[in-house]
């Protein structure tokens, strides 16, 4: 996905670029693992989560927060939880 056409209007890609620092043309797909993002230790996984339970304004179970492994698992979370269209 190149993120100067399609990221900035991706709420997901939104969230994980407020938690770490990327370069503009670091891909990131919904295949792509959390422990492959550059930066992604676990003090910004933290961060991560806090940045979700802010825009559902809930806070995660323990399960919902095991269940975020990859930058698709967070757009499934987000859509079940109906904080989301069908973005891509």
């Amino acid at each position: 996905m190149n993120w100067m056409s399609n990221d900035m209007n991706d709420s997901v890609h939104t969230i994980i670029r407020n938690v770490v620092i990327l370069d503009e043309d670091f891909a990131l797909t919904d295949e792509l693992n959390l422990q492959d993002i550059p930066g992604m230790d676990s003090l910004a996984q933290v961060r991560l989560v806090m940045e979700i339970d802010k825009l559902l304004d809930e806070r995660l179970d323990m399960n919902e927060m095991l269940s975020i492994e990859s930058v698709g698992s967070i757009r499934t979370l987000l859509q079940a939880k109906g904080k989301l269209g069908h973005e891509s």
